[in-house]
């Protein structure tokens, strides 16, 4: 649908003169192909602020020539890299899967103009801006539409684009009968009465996604990771902690991130964070204190957490790309991503295009002299 309207394209940096589009960013969110937590602009901005290294980020909108209607939202980093000594502008999603907390980042864009959109965004990279040489999008779902098209969009002899697994997600339904998802994992009702027996009277288990209760959550989650053999990293990074300080109460205030905290009495056994998005839940950090870890901690708070959003409405809950495998059993699904690598075929990309077939006819020469000295 709408494969050949006018779209123009208007080029914003990374500052908070981006709150004036606050409006049209959330009516553009709730009509998008493939709305996230992670589109959100609090996210988007917070996080590129705080994440942001050496290279630039910037946001392309792209807009109905004539009614100005917003079509787009495509936030977007250029890094400077080389290969093979050769220098190379790597142009990515604005948030990386490898400086950020992002999980499957994808543009924001109109349901009902994506193939135009992503026809325009080829457009502009292929003539309007050709100071780039690899774009890279990591993580994108197996059932969105760059997975399905990108080959035929970005084609030969101007692009050249690979498409490699990338990790995969466990999806867990939440619109069903709680019961029913609770009788047919006999591990965690075993693992669950165990922890809840050993710590007695004192244990409790409380969500909570009120704003007066982020900084005392936020900051107990952090003294618990710290305690954990992921101190320092994930969320208790020292630049990361700042990143979550201003991003989760911004969440907070319109109910979009909830913590699940197990005690024993007034120590913190485990604890996690979630996000919401209309009907789904991101269940997005989790730690636990070591003092506990013969207990299954993780998996009974998980499986508390996962009970808590039973019967409100939320339709799936997804435990991110590549970080929750231990979550596989309890899946209704396993949603598969890709990695999608495309290429502006410069003399630079024609190079390295060469040593990749000079690679592979190494490897294959290889496999044939293998065969024939077995022979």
């Amino acid at each position: 649908m709408g494969k050949n309207i006018k779209i123009t394209v208007e080029k914003r940096p990374l500052d908070s003169s981006l709150y004036e589009l606050e409006s049209e960013w959330e009516a553009l969110l709730k009509r998008s192909s493939c709305p996230s937590i992670y589109s959100t602009l609090d996210y988007i901005y917070v996080s590129c602020k705080h994440c942001r290294l050496t290279e630039d980020i910037f946001f392309l909108l792209f807009r109905k020539e004539g009614t100005n209607e917003l079509l787009s939202i495509f936030p977007l980093s250029i890094w400077d890299d080389s290969r093979y000594g050769i220098p190379l502008k790597i142009v990515e999603h604005g948030l990386t899967t490898k400086t950020s907390d992002v999980d499957k980042p994808y543009p924001m864009i109109d349901r009902q103009h994506e193939e135009a959109c992503w026809k325009r965004f080829r457009t502009y990279f292929q003539k309007d801006f050709r100071a780039w040489d690899v774009l890279i999008y990591d993580e994108v779902s197996s059932d969105f539409f760059l997975t399905r098209a990108v080959r035929k969009i970005f084609t030969l002899p101007f692009f050249w684009t690979q498409t490699r697994p990338g990790p995969d997600s466990p999806m867990v339904r939440l619109d069903g009968e709680w019961n029913v998802f609770w009788k047919a994992h006999s591990n965690l009702r075993k693992s669950t009465r165990r922890l809840e027996k050993k710590i007695g009277a004192s244990f409790s288990y409380n969500v909570t996604g009120a704003p007066e209760d982020v900084e005392r959550c936020l900051n107990e989650y952090i003294a618990t990771e710290m305690a954990s053999w992921k101190a320092g990293e994930a969320v208790s990074h020292p630049a990361t902690q700042k990143l979550y300080h201003e991003l989760l109460p911004k969440l907070a205030a319109k109910n979009q991130v909830f913590f699940g905290m197990m005690y024993d009495g007034d120590t913190v056994i485990s604890a996690e964070i979630s996000y919401v998005l209309k009907d789904r839940v991101y269940f997005a950090h989790g730690t636990y204190n070591p003092a506990y870890s013969k207990l299954s901690p993780g998996s009974v708070s998980t499986g508390h957490f996962i009970k808590f959003f039973y019967g409100k409405g939320y339709v799936e809950g997804d435990f991110l790309a590549g970080y929750a495998h231990y979550i596989n059993g309890w899946a209704s699904r396993i949603e598969k991503t890709n990695n999608i690598i495309i290429r502006r075929m410069g003399w630079r990309n024609w190079f390295f295009a060469m040593r990749h077939m000079e690679k592979k006819l190494k490897l294959k020469f290889k496999g044939v002299r293998r065969e024939h000295d077995k022979s």
